[in-house]
């Protein structure tokens, strides 16, 4: 097996979603209680048995992690059930699972649907600066979630939100151990008790580890720019800063409004702007717009929009009480917009105040 042969196939994916955030889905319980469907615009990376989910084809989420070694170790594992399902559903998905089960995973027919990509650990005591699947990765593995986290990283994703990641393994008592169950969003017939498989005391290390791959990745991100939420409801992961799930689906159209530009510096910096707009990059399009703001100051041929285009950007990052600061702005500076301005700060105003009712 040649590994960097093998990894070759993950360079198309580096950083191929720079600036677009994304929703890592776990198996949780919480999952019952959240409407998921409101991601299914969104780039999604799910884990594990999440083609169960009753939403599966509703989501179809673009990337599916596996990183159980019991996968291909243990025959009960209802791998090739899972396979076979997400065949009927027509989920179109690029499915990583580690190169360990290479010599099981490389000769299955993954038919149509699956795109097969494999991940390695990198076993080395010192690791590359760079979470990068083109090259070995971090032995993080204690859960999967570890592993879909880092492959966000490696595709730029940011911000990234977590979803259905309950953890609720991290807060078990010696006194709760003996009849803890395995808990998923599906039913199960037997579910796994914890203390069948491991030991007390070996429960304790493999949580310990799995607290330490989060310090690490939580470390990561802040090193690296990448921005980490929790929006699960409730669970006992607390690494991550938490936001509501329900608060990020607030859809404001964002028509961009006509635009005035003097043909020297101020209109280059404003033209950048505007196509980082239109292609989503909306926090280097920030960058720019208070360059031209600020360039903007006491001229005699002032350019229009300006506010607005700031407004708009914010909103889309969800930082709606600036944006409504600017949306303001934009409507007492800008007659000619006013019409348009109006109708954000209208849908700012009905957002902040959903969000403060949600706090």
């Amino acid at each position: 097996m040649n590994v960097e042969d093998i990894l070759e196939k993950n360079k198309s994916l580096r950083n191929l979603h720079a600036g677009r955030r994304c929703f890592i889905i776990g198996n949780g319980p919480s999952l019952q209680s959240q409407d998921i469907s409101l991601s299914r615009d969104e780039i999604s990376i799910v884990v594990s048995w999440f083609h169960r989910h009753p939403q599966a084809k509703q989501i179809h989420p673009r990337y599916w992690v596996m990183a159980d070694p019991g996968c291909w170790q243990r025959p009960d594992q209802p791998f090739l059930p899972a396979i076979q399902h997400v065949h009927s559903l027509e989920m179109n998905t690029k499915l990583f699972v580690p190169t360990g089960g290479f010599s099981y995973y490389a000769n299955m027919h993954t038919g149509p649907f699956i795109d097969l990509h494999f991940f390695h650990y990198d076993q080395r005591p010192a690791f590359e600066p760079t979470i990068d699947f083109c090259k070995p990765i971090p032995p993080y593995g204690q859960n999967v979630v570890v592993v879909a986290l880092m492959l966000a990283f490696h595709m730029g994703c940011n911000p990234i939100y977590l979803v259905g990641c309950d953890h609720d393994f991290l807060n078990v008592s010696r006194s709760e151990y003996e009849k803890k169950e395995e808990r998923h969003f599906y039913k199960e017939n037997n579910a796994a008790k914890y203390a069948l498989e491991f030991e007390w005391e070996e429960f304790q290390r493999c949580m310990a580890r799995l607290v330490y791959e989060y310090d690490q990745l939580k470390l990561y991100a802040g090193q690296n720019g990448f921005d980490v939420f929790n929006a699960t409801r409730g669970g006992c992961l607390e690494h991550f800063p938490r936001v509501e799930f329900e608060s990020l689906f607030s859809h404001i159209a964002l028509p961009i409004s006509p635009v005035e530009l003097p043909t020297e510096e101020i209109f280059q910096v404003t033209d950048t702007a505007i196509r980082l707009i239109e292609a989503d990059d909306f926090r280097s399009a920030l960058i720019l717009l208070d360059e031209a703001i600020h360039q903007n100051i006491n001229r005699n041929d002032r350019v229009q929009g300006l506010f607005y285009l700031k407004a708009a950007c914010l909103a889309k990052l969800r930082r709606y009480d600036e944006a409504l600061l600017f949306a303001r702005q934009d409507h007492a500076c800008n007659l000619d917009n006013r019409g348009i301005s109006s109708l954000l700060i209208n849908q700012l105003e009905e957002v902040a105040n959903d969000c403060r009712r949600v706090a």
